[in-house]
């Protein structure tokens, strides 16, 4: 295909969720071959079958195995760097919101959630520094909660938040090899992750309030930013974390626990 991303190839973790999957339609669209990678075959076959329905031609591959290990995101990058195109993309989604207060939480708790949310990013970037081709580009989901506290999610807060620390640190370590590192903080989107939310009124609208542009996001959305951040157009962008969240960080988390 035709594209501003043609002859390059991309990794994208969490393939089938809803950024996974609406970051992977933009890198097919703009020309890349895609590597879907996701826990669950069934769902990367339907994801697989959407991409190339939406563009025809486009070069789609599975891989099923878990962005938290190390030798199956080594793995799925070989398999990227196999296939059609310079292996030179990788788009880190996987993570969740975990929701425990201090008070709630046992010390192993807290460490699983801090891993879950920053574990994925260290293992897409240390499989992916002896893969990936020089000038590679790597973005990350982040989430506003790196940077605002809510209420009862003590571990995602802090793991989000190493999480972004890492991403610094990559771009400053890593920066010799012409690799770039950069995140998105998405704030409330709609996905399948956060469809209780989406059902709570009372809670949407607490959301709401605390966002300028008076609504929540689309996935779409923060695919555009990732789809930049991993393109020629942020060749000299490195180390940062955007905010895409309607303005939300300007005016902080809603009331979580109804205080």
């Amino acid at each position: 295909m035709a594209g501003i991303l043609a002859g390059k190839s991309a990794l994208v973790t969490g393939g089938a969720g809803g950024f996974g999957m609406s970051c992977a339609m933009l890198l097919a669209r703009d020309g890349a071959a895609v590597t879907l990678m996701g826990r669950s075959p069934d769902s990367l076959a339907a994801a697989k079958d959407k991409l190339e329905q939406a563009h025809p031609g486009a070069k789609v591959q599975t891989y099923a195995g878990d962005g938290l290990s190390s030798q199956d995101v080594g793995a799925a990058m070989d398999l990227a760097a196999s296939g059609e195109g310079n292996f030179s993309i990788v788009v880190s989604t996987v993570g969740a919101g975990m929701s425990r207060s201090i008070a709630d939480s046992t010390a192993d708790q807290f460490m699983d959630a801090v891993a879950y949310n920053v574990r994925p990013a260290f293992v897409a970037i240390r499989e992916g520094i002896d893969r990936i081709a020089r000038d590679g580009a790597f973005a990350f989901i982040s989430s506003t909660a790196a940077i605002m506290p809510f209420d009862g999610m003590v571990g995602y807060c802090a793991g989000k938040a190493a999480h972004d620390h890492l991403v610094r640190t990559a771009a400053h370590e890593l920066g010799h090899l012409g690799h770039r590192f950069n995140a998105v903080r998405p704030g409330l989107t709609r996905t399948p992750a956060t469809v209780g939310l989406f059902a709570s009124q009372p809670m949407l609208d607490r959301f709401n309030e605390r966002i300028p542009l008076g609504r929540p996001g689309e996935p779409e959305e923060i695919a555009e930013a990732v789809r930049f951040l991993v393109g020629p157009e942020s060749s000299w962008t490195t180390g940062q974390s955007f905010a895409i969240d309607g303005g939300n960080e300007l005016r902080g988390a809603p009331n979580m626990a109804g205080r």
